[in-house]
């Protein structure tokens, strides 16, 4: 059964549509169209086939009548549906109600598939006046019923959605069955790619992609031979990625493949560059194949995207390396192919060859688009509240139109009715020289939080980004935190965000965030995360006096447990590193054993991610371990060994080439040690022939 994921934050099922359906209901497809041009033949054809393929589709039944529960019925659909399909008729713009629809549907942002039924999409740009459209609309203008600002956003709404890419009955001979399957077909390549969660509340994106299109692009479509490198610079949570997602699933269905790599900055640094080289072709064509060097993968993209019609989107590139390992692509991809890249930082897309013109500059919302995005969060609507408009003001000023500012303050005032409350709030934010130091304004929110809900939030910084809520959730609870409630509340405040598929994310200004207070709150109380190279690890313990305090050791790039293709062969790299696997075995080790009385002693240590030796010189260096959550990477045993502390874990994870079964023979454990499996809520493992 064909799955559409919604555009923002609706999930669709599947049946049909009827004309009593009510304002609440979701819908994959809604069908705009003039009732007496098609209804009894193309768009019904169109309706029935989607139907078949497991679409909720709307299509009224019936001529619309004047009245609050059509119009909330139609709003409602046109709003839940993430593709809109426009059946462009001869009398089309003789309705007032087709021309409303298609008003509300591009304001939507949803996917807009235009059909011009013995129509061309010129006679929507007024080519001349002669044309069906123009006369409809001048017959509007003359009756005088609607005003002139009305009449402007209909021409201006028929211009922009006829560049779009779509289908004509002529293209098609006449033939209705065929353009049935062809559009048919669309709706399906959508359905299986799905689209990308833009934004709660996507405020200001139209008017962004349209000054995008009319200046980088614009200026891109004139030169001809390669594929267009397209960049998009800015602040750190100026909203670059959400407009590179909103314009992804926008035009991601007028190409053969499309892939967006997410974050290249932190996927490079936790893994490798090949790697993501690896998932770029399988994204594009389904090619599954590890890739052993970034110069392979170079080859590898060259070879088998060549003349392939491609969109590609590289997220949150810093560095010269990371463009340099795919951009030679350019030149073998088909010349109407795009390549779009967000940055913070310009100099690393002029290094990389991408011109000053091809380069669009990113800035915040403005004053209005500010509002809007402050009050959703604030108020749940995009105006303020009676009385608050001066408070608004001076927030929306303060934010200096930093669309991740107005969401997390929004959010941290939301339905606070104390005037007073939002006075502190803004007494505190204006201390800070906005935004130049956007970190400092976030720790407000930071510093709203209690003591559980900070821990919670540092552990998703350091160690929780991408991996599942609910095991998060176990691990949490196996702490004595009350999960479920302190994740509740970060999502409230807009900290922390749980995907389509359940996993956690944070924003990488948050992120960054966390890992700086880690690193700099040092005697707050707080537990010590540590996410280092294993020979800054030992430094820091060695030189700690109060090591007790540890909850959490990374010394190993993470591998997804729910990803069955991952970076292997990064981890083979690093443990061929001699000069950096060694620094835990031996002398540093025998150090800190030597320095605190032969043990030491990390009672409260209950994550740790660690390859083979680093894991096991840490549980057989220390005092009773209290772990919660272990992963074991390059683990060397066929079965667990007896001194791995297994009575409170909740998550046990093991990537190995020869492991077979937590324990050999049960003579091997005691009666105490099976009790662990009652609170064990996963256990993953992953056995490889090659590490």
């Amino acid at each position: 059964m064909a799955h559409l994921t919604a555009a923002a934050d609706h999930t669709f099922s599947s049946s049909t549509s009827t004309s009593t359906s009510t304002s609440t209901s979701n819908y994959d497809v809604f069908i705009n169209h003039r009732g007496p041009d098609v209804k009894k033949t193309f768009a019904s054809h169109l309706y029935r086939r989607l139907l078949l393929h497991g679409f909720r589709v709307f299509l009224d039944q019936q001529e619309m009548q004047a009245g609050d529960r059509v119009i909330s019925q139609i709003e409602g659909a046109i709003a839940t549906a993430s593709v809109h399909i426009a059946i462009f008729s001869p009398r089309y713009a003789e309705s007032k109600w087709c021309l409303d629809e298609l008003l509300l549907m591009l304001k939507s942002g949803a996917t807009i598939i235009p059909i011009f039924f013995n129509v061309k999409p010129s006679d929507l740009r007024w080519a001349g006046k002669d044309g069906v459209y123009y006369q409809a609309l001048r017959k509007h203008e003359e009756k005088r019923r609607y005003d002139s600002q009305t009449l402007e956003n209909w021409r201006r709404a028929l211009s922009d959605v006829s560049s779009l890419s779509g289908f004509e009955l002529e293209g098609c001979k006449g033939d209705e069955g065929e353009l049935v399957d062809k559009v048919v077909q669309r709706v399906l390549k959508k359905g299986e790619k799905g689209l990308l969660n833009v934004a709660k509340y996507p405020t200001g994106l139209n008017e962004k992609l349209e000054d995008l299109e009319n200046t980088v692009f614009l200026q891109q479509r004139q030169q001809r031979g390669i594929a267009q490198v397209v960049g998009i610079v800015g602040l750190g949570g100026v909203g670059k990625t959400t407009l590179a997602k909103e314009l992804f699933n926008r035009k991601s269905s007028d190409y053969g493949g499309s892939c967006f790599l997410f974050d290249v900055r932190e996927a490079a640094a936790n893994c490798s560059l090949n790697s993501l080289q690896s998932k770029l072709l399988k994204g594009l064509i389904q090619m599954d194949r590890q890739i052993d060097s970034i110069a392979e993968g170079i080859e590898m993209l060259r070879t088998n995207l060549k003349s392939f019609h491609a969109l590609v989107v590289l997220d949150n590139v810093d560095n010269v390396d990371q463009l340099d390992a795919f951009l030679s692509m350019k030149d073998t991809l088909r010349s109407d192919s795009l390549i779009l890249v967000t940055s913070r930082d310009k100099h690393v897309l002029t290094s990389s060859g991408i011109g000053e013109s091809s380069i669009y500059k990113h800035t915040g919302l403005n004053r209005q688009h500010s509002r809007e995005l402050f009050c959703s969060s604030a108020f749940c609507h995009p105006y303020p509240q009676p009385g608050f408009e001066y408070l608004v003001d001076e927030f929306l000023t303060a934010c200096g139109g930093l669309p991740l500012s107005l969401k997390v303050f929004g959010a941290l005032l939301c339905r606070e009715t104390d005037k007073s409350c939002w006075e502190d709030q803004l007494g505190r934010l204006q201390q800070v020289n906005l935004p130049t130091e956007i970190q400092r304004t976030l720790k407000i929110s930071y510093d709203a939080l209690n003591g559980e809900e900070k821990e919670i939030f540092l552990d998703i910084a350091c160690f929780f980004i991408g991996e599942n809520m609910d095991m998060a959730l176990r691990i949490w609870n196996g702490s004595g935190w009350k999960g479920s409630l302190g994740l509740r509340n970060l999502k409230d405040k807009c900290l922390v965000e749980v995907d389509s598929k359940n996993r956690l994310r944070m924003h990488d200004h948050l992120r960054d965030l966390g890992r700086d207070i880690v690193e700099q709150e040092k005697s707050s109380g707080l537990s010590h995360r540590l996410r280092r190279p294993a020979k800054n690890i030992t430094d820091l313990l060695q030189g700690s006096s109060v090591i007790t305090d540890v909850r959490g050791i990374r010394m190993a790039p993470r591998v997804d447990p729910f990803d069955m293709y991952t970076d292997l062969h990064l981890h083979s790299q690093i443990s061929r590193n001699k000069s950096w696997s060694n620094q835990f075995f031996g002398n540093p080790l025998k150090k800190l054993r030597n320095r605190h009385n032969n043990m030491l002693s990390l009672r409260r240590l209950q994550l740790l991610i660690a390859e083979d030796g680093y894991l096991k010189g840490i549980l057989r260096g220390v005092q009773s371990p209290n772990l919660i959550w272990l992963c074991w990477y390059k683990c060397p045993y066929s079965s667990l060994p007896s001194w791995i502390p297994m009575e409170n874990l909740r998550v046990l994870e093991v990537v190995g080439t020869k492991f077979k079964t937590l324990w050999r023979h049960e003579s091997q454990v005691g009666r105490s040690d099976f009790c662990f499996c009652f609170s064990l809520f996963a256990v993953i493992v992953k056995i490889f022939r090659h590490l």
